[in-house]
This record gives C-alpha cells, sequence and structure tokens, in this order.
C-alpha cells in the first residue's frame, strides 16, 4: 500500500510540475490562463506521470538515455496532437505553430525531468543488445509501422463518425471542423511519422520480450498520445465526444503501437 500511495504522489507532482510549466510558457505566449483547462491539464499530466513514471522505474538507464526515452515520448506524442489540432479545432489551437512546437518541448522536457528525478533508476552504464539491421531493413519498417497507423487512423475514425462524432462536427461543436480529405491526409502524414518515432528509444532500451513490450507501447501511445491529451481537451469539448474519440484512439494508437514492436522492437537478450 505504501508503494500505491508513493508512485500516486509521484505521479501527482509529475502533473503539477507539467501544468506549472504549461502556465507558466502560456503567460508568454499571452495566450492567457484558464484555471479549468489548467486543472484537466493537471490530470492529463498525472496520467503522464503515472503510466512513464511505472516504466521508468523498470528501466536502469544513463540520464541522458531516461531523458531520450521519456522525454521523445511526451514531445512527439502531444506536439502531435497539437498540429492535427491546428486543422481539426482552429479555435482552440490559435497563435503561432512555432512557438506552441517550442512550448510542448519546454513542458515535456520539465516533465521528463521530474519522471527522472522521482522514478527513474540510474545506470552508470547501459550496454544494449546489439542491432543486426540494415538501414533499408529500418525503412521499410518505420515506414510499414507510419502506414498501419493511417490505415487504424481512417478505418476507426470513420466508424466513429458514422455512429458517434459525425453530427458534433458537423455542427462545430467546440470548435471542430472537419476539413477536406486532402488536409486530413496532410495532418495524419505529419502526425503518424510523429507518432512512430516517439517510440523508437523506447524499443531499442527496454528491456523485456516483444511480448511484453508489444503492450507496453500500446499502453504508452493510449495513454500519453491520447487518454492525456483528451483530458486536456475535457473542458472544452462535449463529454460524448470525448468518450467517443477515447475509444476510437485506443484502437488506433494501441494497434499502432503492436505493428511498430512487432516490427521494430528489440528482443532483450540474455
Amino acid at each position: 500500500m505504501n508503494k500505491v500511495f508513493d508512485t500516486l504522489w509521484k505521479s501527482i507532482f509529475v502533473g503539477a510540475g507539467y501544468t506549472v510549466t504549461l502556465a507558466f510558457t502560456n503567460f508568454f505566449l499571452s495566450s492567457g490562463v484558464d484555471i479549468q483547462s489548467l486543472l484537466w491539464s493537471f490530470v492529463g499530466g498525472t496520467v503522464i506521470g503515472l503510466t512513464l513514471g511505472l516504466l521508468a522505474s523498470l528501466m536502469p538507464a544513463t540520464r541522458m538515455r531516461h531523458m531520450l526515452v521519456w522525454g521523445t515520448i511526451i514531445f512527439l506524442n502531444i506536439a502531435s496532437v497539437t498540429i492535427e489540432g491546428r486543422f481539426f479545432a482552429p479555435n482552440l489551437v490559435q497563435g503561432s505553430m512555432a512557438a506552441l512546437i517550442l512550448q510542448q518541448l519546454i513542458v515535456a522536457f520539465a516533465a521528463t525531468w521530474l519522471i527522472i528525478m522521482l522514478f527513474a533508476p540510474i545506470a552508470e552504464t547501459e550496454p544494449l543488445a546489439p542491432i543486426r539491421r540494415t538501414w533499408l531493413s529500418w525503412l521499410w519498417r518505420f515506414v510499414f509501422s507510419v502506414f498501419s497507423y493511417i490505415v487504424f487512423y481512417y478505418f476507426f475514425g470513420a466508424i466513429n463518425y458514422l455512429l458517434v462524432t459525425g453530427p458534433y462536427y458537423e455542427t462545430h461543436a467546440g470548435g471542430l471542423v472537419v476539413p477536406a480529405q486532402g488536409i486530413i491526409l496532410k495532418a495524419e502524414l505529419i502526425r503518424a511519422p510523429m507518432i512512430v518515432l516517439s517510440i523508437i528509444p523506447f524499443l531499442l532500451t527496454f528491456k523485456g520480450s516483444k511480448k511484453h513490450k508489444t503492450i507496453l507501447t500500446g499502453i504508452i501511445l493510449f495513454a500519453v498520445g491520447g487518454v492525456a491529451p483528451l483530458f486536456m481537451q475535457i473542458n472544452a469539448l462535449p463529454i460524448v465526444l470525448v468518450s467517443a474519440s477515447a475509444v476510437e484512439i485506443f484502437f488506433q494508437n494501441f494497434l499502432t503501437g503492436i505493428v511498430s514492436t512487432r516490427l521494430m522492437g528489440i528482443e532483450a537478450t540474455t
């Protein structure tokens, strides 16, 4: 029980650090401070802290390796959501995109630093399993993983649109818009590589079987790339839309994690 409370307070601390950094950077971006939005950002940041903190506690590595693994996951997933949000909810994602991406980089650094300080066991060295793949082998595996996300995105997105979310987009609930198909494809061609890139350092560092990595990677992409951003928007979007989107994103991101791990994961050697 003590371990549970210890993990929870550390995760809450990460969430608080995430939110404070977000509020601080919002001040410089002159975008104002919405208390309700910050409260939901705190919940999202806590989800990130809990998910990645637990995994970090199981992965002895150097500080730089921890920073690379967890920072890449946080930054690329949240930044990809920010970019996608500019296409689908321009009223919610305003301002210079370069400034918004820089903001996400700063927030990701702060959250990652807290995760390392609170959770991560530090190793002096980090012997890694040899990787015997050519650049061409890496390339087709990466491209196929990216393509799998786009397939999952359209398939589950179409089902969700027909069953639940269509009326919300058609009435522009919460400032949502439906871009042209070419714009949607452009957005996902940007987001998909960012999502797959975000987990490569984890796949190359975390020691474990492909079976375990497959599940963990799916959880990472769903929690950090799905649940946390949805919590951060819960104050602006209808709860039905948020709930339906959570189910959609679970299948999109979790399945992408499975495909990426099977293709690019390195199984631990004994």
